[in-house]
């Protein structure tokens, strides 16, 4: 899949007979002479539940916070939040609230900005957020590549929100691995690879080592994670389709636990294929043989549009498909 880049153009809004005294009037408003640490006490007051731990949070005292969230009341005309018992928000600071973190990564992104990028030498940190089960199934073996080329550099694993790609950057991503189910088309997407589910039972089950019928797989006890985590790392399926027919005994909400639930007991469990077959290296697991296929699906890397030049970004996404050519089909 080829990587696009969304490029904005436009005039500077500025008709010829426009002065120079309407260009300094622009630039002069209040909103542009709005002091850039605001955003940042801002951002504090809509995460924190109260005024104490907003101030902690910035490094300020509460009288200085206090001082802060009058200065951001008067710009806005709006008291934004309100703290008491429960902590409260006005119309304008639910609207804000979104927006604020994504503006701060933009901001930071831009004063950290470099335009040449040695991995040998580099020293920073790289941040990328995935699914548990990609995370275990894959970033393990991204991480000693890594390592090799780029010593200097620190990998810091985000938790990962299902749901939005884009609040997965707010909360500080530069790439975030998806299910196609969160591929957002706003963002610069890159194709991985592809898996689908895949049925693990202990080895002393019953039915391991044979071929399984479709209805000897739903006679079964299952384990699985919740419905949405399954949804988006599988897709969406029918309701004629094996896995939306199966008796659910365990629900979990973390992939990992899957292979232990089904040690010494009766139950199937329902996990990546690709994990599945590790599992079933390192464990006493194995993969059933079913009369059926279950449907594949897709992962991709995405990143933000503006950051789709950097080397560092493109680095990320060289070492992305070195690790998916090292694991084989």
């Amino acid at each position: 899949m080829s990587v696009q880049h969304r490029v904005l153009a436009g005039g500077n809004g500025l008709s010829k007979s426009s002065d120079h005294s309407t260009v300094r009037d622009n630039v002069l408003t209040p909103s542009r002479r709005l002091n850039i640490n605001l955003l940042y006490a801002l951002h504090a007051l809509l995460h924190e539940p109260t005024l104490t731990e907003a101030a902690a949070a910035i490094s300020v005292s509460q009288p200085a916070m206090s001082v802060k969230l009058r200065q951001l009341r008067e710009h806005f005309d709006d008291e934004l939040v309100l703290f008491g018992e429960s902590e409260r928000f006005t119309a304008l600071g639910m609207a804000l609230k979104p927006r604020v973190g994504s503006l701060l990564r933009e901001v930071d992104d831009t004063f950290n900005l470099c335009l040449s990028f040695d991995p040998g030498s580099a020293r920073r940190t790289i941040t990328i957020t995935a699914p548990e089960v990609v995370e275990l199934m894959f970033i393990s073996r991204l991480v000693p590549q890594m390592r090799a080329v780029a010593p200097g550099i620190t990998l810091e694993m985000k938790p990962f929100a299902h749901g939005s790609s884009r609040q997965l950057f707010d909360a500080g991503a530069d790439i975030a691995i998806v299910p196609e189910a969160m591929v957002d088309s706003d963002l610069c997407t890159q194709f991985l690879f592809e898996h689908g589910p895949a049925a693990l039972v202990w080895d002393r089950h019953p039915l391991a080592g044979q071929p399984v019928s479709d209805q000897e797989y739903l006679a079964a006890r299952h384990a699985a994670v919740h419905p949405h985590m399954e949804h988006e790392i599988f897709g969406n399926y029918d309701s004629d389709q094996l896995l939306a027919q199966r008796n659910i005994a365990v629900r979990t909400g973390l992939h990992s636990m899957l292979p232990a639930l089904a040690i010494g007991s009766d139950l199937i469990v329902t996990t990546s294929n690709w994990f599945a077959q590790h599992q079933a290296a390192c464990l006493p697991v194995t993969l059933l043989d079913l009369a059926s296929p279950m449907p594949s699906t897709a992962l991709f890397a995405q990143w933000q549009p503006y950051r789709g030049r950097e080397p560092l970004i493109r680095w990320l996404l060289e070492e992305l498909d070195r690790a998916v050519a090292s694991i084989g089909p």
